[in-house]
């Protein structure tokens, strides 16, 4: 069987650090390889860790991975108006794909949530029924390849939930 392969996208600056991690640490412990894609070449967390970045956003090619993964945080709203990563995001549709609490808004502006049921930060509803998703409320919603989550303290789940998509 091929190796599966997860992108990360983060913001430069403002992600969760934890959430990073333990999704990374749970999905590269299960065998897939994980890639971080961002706006610089480097990117630091909302706790100050600092990793590098494997690609930018830009250089991006939806067919080169099997999931992808905006991770959340205060910084992704440095995220909302970049095209490339709308762009991504919109392109992600059709596999595997999660976001965690403000990451969910990204999704929405870029078109991704239409029809979906989707959780999210509750301060986030408007944006993401203006992106004509059905909001639920729920800690973590799982719609068919879609894993969205309200809040990073989820992040465990939504790992596993990604796990569970890609072995389907």
């Amino acid at each position: 069987m091929a190796e599966k392969k997860i992108l990360m996208v983060v913001p430069p600056q403002g992600f969760h650090d934890e959430q990073y991690q333990v999704c990374r640490r749970i999905w590269e412990s299960r065998g897939y390889k994980v890639s971080v894609a961002s706006l610089g070449r480097a990117a630091r967390g909302e706790a100050g860790i600092a990793i590098p970045i494997d690609i930018a956003i830009k250089d991006v090619k939806t067919y080169d991975y099997d999931a992808i993964v905006f991770v959340g945080g205060e910084g992704v709203g440095l995220l909302f108006d970049d095209e490339p990563t709308r762009k991504l995001a919109k392109d992600a549709k059709y596999k595997v794909m999660a976001a965690s609490d403000r990451a969910v808004v990204l999704l929405s502006l870029a078109g991704a949530l239409e029809n979906k049921k989707v959780a999210g930060p509750p301060e986030s509803v408007s944006w993401l029924l203006k992106g004509k998703a059905e909001y639920t409320a729920e800690l973590v919603q799982v719609d068919d390849k879609l894993i969205t989550i309200k809040d990073a303290g989820m992040s465990e789940r939504m790992a596993n939930a990604v796990v569970t998509a890609l072995e389907k």
